[in-house]
């Protein structure tokens, strides 16, 4: 005869989890919020540096909006201007000069033209010739001219 019954001595198969899954859903909630309360304080107390501007200097001017024309120079020399939805072939760098001066006097290039980014994509078979030439025409109208290098991996894959 023992002072504790039988059935409490038996393993019990249904120990019952949720009182100690809540008690530890409460430690997370408690540890949560004292790491985001203590980063809040410490956040509080940054200073930051404050920008001074020199005596006589411009402040920086941020571009209105950039844009930007994509020309090309094929292997055998010949010009194109490309858009988003197909490449129209250029007979000569007049004709470049023209669409030039006519997009910008109706408006559809910016009134600075150092804003306009005028990307050449050159073959890389192209003699440097019509580069050069296409180069100088870009600037004597008053534009820059930026050449687009793409890694050999990306013009292989697309040709596959």
């Amino acid at each position: 005869m023992s002072l504790i019954p039988d059935e409490h001595l038996k393993s019990s198969s249904n120990f019952n989890f949720a009182p100690m899954i809540d008690f530890l859903f409460l430690m997370l909630a408690f540890f949560a919020t004292l790491a985001v309360s203590r980063a809040s304080l410490y956040d509080t107390k940054l200073s930051l540096v404050q920008l001074k501007t020199e005596e006589g200097a411009q402040p920086i001017k941020q571009a209105d909006e950039s844009h930007q024309i994509n020309l090309s120079v094929t292997n055998s020399g010949s010009y194109q201007w490309i858009t988003e939805i197909q490449a129209y072939p250029m007979e000569n760098l007049e004709r470049i000069k023209k669409e030039l001066n006519y997009q910008h006097q109706i408006g559809l290039l910016p009134k600075d033209k150092h804003q306009t980014q005028v990307l050449l994509h050159i073959d890389k078979n192209a003699s440097w010739d019509p580069v050069a030439k296409l180069i100088f025409a870009i600037r004597e109208e008053g534009f820059d001219a930026f050449p687009v290098y793409e890694p050999d991996e990306i013009i292989n894959s697309e040709e596959k």
